[in-house]
């Protein structure tokens, strides 16, 4: 984990739960973001979202969504490689922590 990055429970997410070997622990990113919200401090669930939204503010283009999520953050999910835009991707994964939550945002 990096001590500068503005994102630091996203660096926690992606290091811990997104690392090279993540597809023998989970069944799909979904599952990972469930156990890292369970796992974590009551308070995981808040940042991780506040963080994903400060993130898409902060980097309107893709490509720099991109840039951070793989290379600053070191995620090994290539959310491209699926289908997904990283910024579609990383709202979906925003979205699912308020379902799993039980978010009264939640849809």
């Amino acid at each position: 984990m990096t001590a500068t990055t503005p994102y630091p429970t996203l660096d926690c997410f992606f290091g811990g739960y997104m690392h090279q070997d993540w597809h023998d622990d989970y069944a799909d990113e979904w599952a990972a973001v469930e156990a890292f919200v369970a796992e974590g401090p009551p308070e995981a669930a808040g940042l991780f979202r506040s963080e994903i939204a400060l993130l898409l503010a902060q980097h309107p283009a893709e490509d720099d969504v991109r840039k951070v999520v793989v290379d600053d953050l070191d995620s090994y999910y290539l959310a491209d490689v699926s289908g997904w835009k990283y910024r579609d991707w990383l709202q979906a994964l925003s979205d699912h922590v308020d379902k799993a939550t039980g978010h009264p945002r939640a849809s």
